[in-house]
């Protein structure tokens, strides 16, 4: 995933652009269809452009569909690599930490986003497209990198015997994923007593209890 351009057809754009103002808006699509329910006309009257816009920019509904995870998971990861700093098991955990309160911070801004992710997740590998399934993995993988880290550190400074093996870290970073998508849709829709924090707190619980 690259964070800084994009290109038509494949959604490279640079990020202010009309194209991605597109996008965020209807990433920020927030009612109880997902944004495969809406029309293109829905859609265009959601982000305040003409019907033809859509189109021009995307081709297709299934296209701007597609473009709207990559858009996303690229966003994602600049969040996340800006605050991937520091060595040590201390500077390393919190860096994790802050990883994952922006992470899900950007799941509850784009919550027609986080369903597509929700979605991509309960595709059967044989039936998904391919791009669902790459963006998926980029995801997964992205994650999978930040416990690997952490994972070094911690047998690094003795406070585990062996690093983790690449599936469990794998098992773990789609873990990770899943439940960072389930407690934002859940925190949304049905436990708005559930503070953010308590949220991110859990997340971060599960990404470090579960190495060592």
């Amino acid at each position: 995933m690259s964070a800084n351009t994009m290109e038509h057809p494949t959604g490279r754009v640079r990020r202010g652009s009309a194209r991605v103002r597109l996008l965020q808006a209807l990433m920020s699509l927030d009612d109880h269809r997902s944004v495969q329910e809406h029309s293109v006309d829905e859609l265009a009257a959601i982000a305040g452009v003409a019907k033809g816009s859509v189109y021009y920019q995307f081709g297709s509904k299934e296209n701007l569909v597609r473009q709207m995870l990559v858009h996303g998971a690229e966003e994602l990861q600049r969040i996340m690599d800006e605050l991937d700093d520091g060595e040590g098991l201390v500077a390393v955990r919190a860096s994790l930490t802050a990883q994952i309160r922006a992470a899900f911070a950007f799941l509850r801004e784009y919550p027609s986003f986080t369903g597509l992710v929700a979605y991509a997740l309960a595709r059967r590998r044989d039936d998904e497209s391919q791009q669902l399934r790459a963006e998926k993995e980029a995801i997964v993988g992205l994650l999978t990198d930040r416990l690997a880290r952490l994972d070094a550190a911690k047998v690094a400074e003795e406070f585990a015997e062996a690093p983790s093996s690449s599936a469990r870290l794998e098992i773990m970073a789609t873990s990770l994923l899943s439940a960072a998508v389930t407690l934002s849709i859940e925190q949304h829709t049905t436990h708005q007593e559930w503070s953010e924090e308590d949220c991110v707190q859990a997340l971060v619980a599960m990404s470090s209890g579960g190495l060592g």
